[in-house]
Parts: C-alpha cells; sequence; structure tokens
C-alpha cells in the first residue's frame, strides 16, 4: 500500500473503534433463515441480502449466480452497495458500469485497520475535479442513490447530480472524524450518478450505490481476495454500524474460510473463538438479519496425499467444523459448501470434469463450479423456505 493510503487508512482510528463481540446469545429456538423468509414474504420493499467473503465472492461468480436465482424468482431492485470507484484492476460490478477519473488513492483493509466499512475499501480524491461515476445498466434504472463519506477535520466539499442535473455540494468537514451516510433522492428511472471532489481538500468515500424502491431482491457481494474472518476486525464499528442501519439487510453471508484453511493447524487453535466474535459483532449490529454461514468449498494441495497428487490441509476440517458450531451456538445458518461439492478431494474430481468445474489450482472454482455451487445452495433454501411457509400457513 503506497504512504499516501496509509495515512488515509489512519487518519480517523480513534474515532472508529471496534467493540468487543457480544456473549453468547440466549438458549432457545434458532432463528435460522426467518428474518430473510419474513422479509421476502412481506414483499413492501427491497430485501437486501450482503455477502461478505474472500475470493470466492469477490470474483462475483457464485455471489452473481445467486443473484439471478433470487431475483428471478422475487424480482430485482437494483444493484445495491459497491465500493467507491475502481478499487482493483478488472472490478465489473454487475447491473452497472462503474468509472473514475485520475485523482483518486484508494486503500484497502486487508493489511490495515482503519475508517473502513462493509465494502473494506477507500477512495480518498487527491485533486480537484476527481471524480466517478455509476452508470446504471438495468432496463429500470434506479430512484435512490446513496453515498458514504468520512467527515473530518480539514476535508474537502463533495458534490453529486444525478443524470446531469441539479449539482448538489456536501461540506464534509467536520470537527472529529466520523462516518456519514447521504440518501440521495433521484427520479424515478434514473441511469447515472456522479461524485466528484469540489476542491483542493480530500474528499474520503467509504461507499456509494444505487437502488429501486420497489420489492424485489437486492444482492451485494463485498469480497475481498485473500481475506481472512478476521478482516472484520480491521474495520471501523461506527462505519458498520451506520451502513447496517441504513441497508437493514435480510441477511447477512458469511462467506470466509479457505484462506484459514491452508495455514498451519497451530495457528487454529483459537478460530472458533476468534470466528465467533468477528461475526458476532456483525449479528449485533444487524439484530434483524439472518446469518447464513457458508463454510468453505473443498480445498486441495499439492502433495502426495489421497487427491492423485494432491492433498486436503488438515486445517479444512477443523475451520469447517468450528463454523458448524458457532452457527449452532448462536443460531446461524451454516451451509457446508465441501460437502455440497461431494467431500474429501471433491475440489480434484471438479478440476478433472469436461469443462472443468474446478481451477487448476485446486482451490478457486471455475465460472461454471461457482454456478452450480449457487444453484445447490438457492435449492437448499428454497426448500427451507417452503418449508418455512408451510410451517406458517399451519399455525
Amino acid at each position: 500500500m503506497r504512504a499516501a493510503a496509509v495515512a488515509l487508512v489512519s487518519l480517523a482510528v480513534a474515532a472508529c473503534s471496534v467493540e468487543t463481540a457480544p456473549g453468547p446469545r440466549p438458549a432457545g429456538p434458532a432463528r435460522g433463515l426467518a428474518p430473510l423468509f419474513a422479509a421476502l414474504d412481506a414483499a413492501r420493499g427491497p430485501v437486501r441480502i450482503v455477502q461478505l467473503g474472500d475470493s470466492h465472492s469477490a470474483s462475483d461468480f457464485f455471489s452473481g449466480r445467486l443473484r439471478e436465482l433470487f431475483q428471478q424468482r422475487f424480482g430485482g431492485a437494483g444493484r445495491g452497495l459497491l465500493p467507491p470507484g475502481i478499487p482493483y484492476p478488472y472490478f465489473r460490478p454487475a447491473l452497472v458500469a462503474v468509472s473514475e477519473s485520475e485523482g483518486w488513492r484508494h486503500a484497502g483493509s486487508l493489511s490495515a485497520s482503519g475508517p473502513f466499512g462493509l465494502t473494506g475499501s477507500i477512495a480518498q480524491s487527491a485533486e480537484p475535479g476527481a471524480s466517478m461515476t455509476l452508470d446504471e445498466t438495468e432496463p429500470g434504472g434506479f430512484d435512490r442513490g446513496f453515498v458514504e463519506v468520512l467527515r473530518q477535520p480539514g476535508a474537502g466539499v463533495l458534490r453529486w447530480q444525478v443524470d446531469g442535473g441539479t449539482v448538489h455540494e456536501l461540506d464534509t468537514a467536520a470537527p472529529r472524524a466520523a462516518p456519514q451516510w447521504l440518501d440521495l433522492a433521484a427520479p424515478r428511472g434514473s441511469r447515472q450518478l456522479r461524485l466528484a471532489a469540489a476542491d483542493g481538500r480530500a474528499v474520503t468515500l467509504l461507499g456509494w450505490g444505487s437502488e429501486r424502491a420497489a420489492p424485489g431482491v437486492v444482492y451485494e457481494n463485498l469480497g475481498i481476495s485473500g481475506a481472512t474472518v478476521g478482516i472484520l476486525g480491521h474495520w471501523s464499528e461506527a462505519a458498520v454500524r451506520e451502513e447496517l442501519r441504513h441497508r437493514e439487510p435480510a441477511a447477512i453471508v458469511v462467506a470466509y474460510g479457505t484462506n484459514e484453511a491452508v495455514e498451519p493447524v497451530s495457528a487454529l487453535a483459537d478460530y472458533g473463538a476468534r470466528f465467533e466474535r468477528a461475526v458476532g459483532r456483525l449479528a449485533a449490529a444487524a439484530p434483524n438479519a439472518a446469518i447464513l454461514v457458508v463454510g468453505p468449498p473443498d480445498v486441495n494441495r499439492r502433495g502426495t496425499g489421497e487427491c492423485g497428487g494432491w492433498t486436503v490441509p488438515p486445517g479444512l476440517a477443523l475451520v469447517r467444523e468450528a463454523q458448524r458450531r458457532a452457527a449452532a451456538r448462536h443460531g446461524w445458518y451454516f451451509w457446508d459448501w465441501q460437502q455440497a461439492m461431494g467431500g474429501d478431494c471433491a475440489s480434484d474430481r471438479w478440476a478433472a470434469q469436461d469443462p472443468p468445474l474446478a481451477a487448476p489450482d485446486h482451490v478457486h472454482l471455475t465460472a461454471a463450479g461457482y454456478r452450480r455451487s449457487a444453484e445447490m445452495l438457492f435449492a437448499v433454501l428454497m426448500e427451507a423456505y417452503r418449508r418455512y411457509q408451510a410451517t406458517r400457513l399451519a399455525s
């Protein structure tokens, strides 16, 4: 990370401290997926699902197919929350096109703590007039835009406009650092949201996005390549709570574990407690959301093991079981991705198929493999939804 980027990350660490995790939920029936299903049944407005994870979530093949399936069945309400600007090369979010001018510095939370929110990313203007544009590619456009800024001493003026219309401004200077969420009204069917730094003082953005005020699903994927669940501890509790308060997700999908699974077993002795604390903070910040824990897919490493010249790292079973136990303890829903693939050595078998479903590294999947995985998970969720509806009708 460049020195300038490190500096922007450190601006508000003290003001955006991370709280300790809550204790276990009181004993009683697991809430499972009921908040998600209740929101789908109510159908009064957007049903938001937020997926957080590692490279499997960043690629949007897995989450993208889930988005397609949810929106085919329940309708679509837009793209939702995105990292600001273009956080890394080849960033290509579905349903929208994002562009930015020169003059932005980007910083990520993979190796640094700071005033990050759910996107795990910050964009800070480095020159006057630096701009970024979000173009809606769906036919329905959007009628609501939003942006989260970091207000702080000496900060500059943020300027925004919708479809080239009226220019609005906000002075982001403030006595102390704190995130602020801005809802930006837009006419129905709007196509473009443009943000710009109005002067030479830096403007810092934590996230932005668009959606429609209509029944339907908004599925947001906010994955970061190389991440473990520990990345949640790099984010600002204040920013995360602000975002979850405004987004009001019906479900949070937590999909970490692959990078932990290849760590030495000795490094995983307290993994269960770390996972429980990290996800517990999310659950406490979004008390009305279902928590869906997606275990890691099958991972194989080069060796002389049982998978045709590959071996299953021993940490994979430890991570899966720790996540399963945490989910059972707190009433979260757990989906075992590795078992859905076929258990140990599934990655080797998937890589050998024609066309292959797993990548040559036996860690990632192909686009087809991610799509198949998403379809398996969606089928499980819809069967649970069917049972939920049947139980409600019978009561």
